[in-house]
């Protein structure tokens, strides 16, 4: 029984100290009765501080559907807009605040924990007119940088003593910002390159660090071999 399983969950949770617990519920593609019905079971049970539906933003205006449904029939407080980084992203996040008038609380753009951020308006509307998201780019180079780490570079740049194995390191740290390619299409104007382009680039960028990283110490640290 589901909400045997919730329960046993939560006691677990309470005895181990633990302050949140998050309560993922099985997935539907179509709405029936006996999943609404475990889902009352299971918020009447549970009393959650939150009931959050997860929407796939590829079902552009259909999610309008899909989250009054839910929020007729189990009460919503916000919802999740996954694959945020697809072209039907905006008509989803407008239909699903027009009927439910619940906010959108995060947008994921990936499967990985790192792929989740708080939802922003007005950085949704600048990236859907193409005009970048140069605030969230920022946000993530903070958190991807340490300032030691870009002093050092912009001292080796201004000295002319930048080498292959400070590019390797320069490498690592836009790793830390996530897949080239989301990155890239947070800087205005570059929201026109294809995804073909953009795996394209991604790619060259591979290889182009496997050719460093197959060079000697002597050569990295020489360019001029």
């Amino acid at each position: 029984d589901p909400v045997d399983i919730v329960k046993k969950g939560i006691d677990f949770a309470k005895k181990g100290g633990y302050k949140s617990v998050v309560v993922d519920t099985a997935g539907r593609l179509q709405i029936d009765e006996d999943m609404m019905t475990e889902l009352k079971n299971i918020k009447s049970e549970v009393n959650p501080s939150d009931a959050i539906l997860v929407v796939d933003a590829m079902t552009g205006q259909e999610s309008a559907n899909l989250v009054k449904a839910f929020d007729d029939e189990i009460g919503l407080t916000g919802s999740i807009l996954s694959k945020a980084d697809g072209d039907s992203r905006g008509g989803a996040a407008l239909s699903m605040k027009a009927v439910t008038g619940k906010p959108i609380k995060f947008v994921s753009n990936g499967e990985k924990m790192g792929d989740i951020e708080p939802f922003y308006p007005d950085r949704m509307a600048s990236r859907i007119l193409g005009m970048g998201d140069v605030m969230t780019l920022v946000e993530k180079a903070e958190g991807a940088f340490k300032d030691e780490e870009v002093e050092r570079l912009q001292s080796r740049i201004m000295e002319a003593k930048f080498d292959f194995n400070d590019f390797l390191e320069q490498m690592k740290m836009m790793n830390r910002m996530g897949a080239l390619g989301k990155t890239m299409r947070m800087i205005p104007g570059l929201n026109q390159v294809s995804d073909k382009q953009m795996m394209e680039a991604e790619r060259s960028m591979s290889k182009i660090t496997e050719m460093v990283e197959k060079m000697t110490e002597e050569e990295r640290g020489g360019p001029g071999l």
